[in-house]
């Protein structure tokens, strides 16, 4: 059965009133995904660290456990989600040790070279110009920088009929692995892990030291 429209929006930007309850949800749903992504990124003290679609700001807390007495960085295009992760990491925030913008993807607020490590989990369905979103993610990881992206892969249509297609793009695993190695990434691999609400595939991928993209 597809989802509803407004719910599909409110999932890509969560707003208002609405979007505080789905913001509340999505924090108890997505934790065992963020969890993954943690893991894999291997997050080390000192280490820069972003988080892109930080939404309800619960990694940002276990993000900073890791790399102190660094800084996290969250960033999120929704007011309501920016709000909450506000107030989830208050004292945090008041420290220096993480830090709430608001933004896109597809224009990072950052200079080049700013991040060692970055992760984004169930965003990539949204991105429109997915390969500016990616070049700009490129832009923004250091030399040897390590990207984590979380995201359900779509191998067999089953998936793209249950959402509308006016708010989601699901694309295979290949298909994301290429995009991620013609902007320049050395993608180490495509991990499967399963959550409560189903699979889900882990692009793990580098810049490589040089800092070049490859011609």
């Amino acid at each position: 059965m597809k989802k509803p429209l407004f719910i599909a929006r409110q999932g890509r930007k969560p707003t208002g009133l609405f979007g505080r309850l789905v913001g509340n949800i999505m924090s108890r749903e997505t934790a065992p995904a963020n969890d993954i992504a943690i893991a894999l990124l291997n997050v080390c003290p000192g280490d820069r660290v972003l988080d892109i679609g930080t939404g309800h700001g619960r990694s940002l807390g276990l993000l900073a456990e890791l790399n102190a007495p660094g800084t996290v960085f969250g960033l999120d295009f929704s007011e309501t989600m920016r709000r909450i992760a506000k107030r989830r990491n208050k004292a945090l925030i008041k420290q220096g040790r993480v830090k709430l913008l608001p933004g896109t993807s597809d224009n990072l607020p950052f200079p080049d070279c700013s991040f060692d490590k970055i992760m984004s989990v169930h965003t990539i369905y949204f991105w429109e110009d997915v390969q500016r979103h990616i070049a700009e993610i490129y832009r923004v990881t250091a030399p040897g920088g390590q990207v984590v992206l979380g995201f359900r892969p779509d191998e067999d249509g089953a998936i793209t009929k249950n959402w509308p297609a006016q708010v989601y793009t699901f694309r295979t695993s290949e298909e994301i692995s290429n995009l991620f190695s013609a902007a320049g990434f050395n993608v180490r691999a495509i991990e499967k892990a399963g959550e409560p609400a189903g699979p889900m595939n882990w692009l793990l991928a580098e810049r490589d030291t040089t800092g070049t993209k490859a011609a």
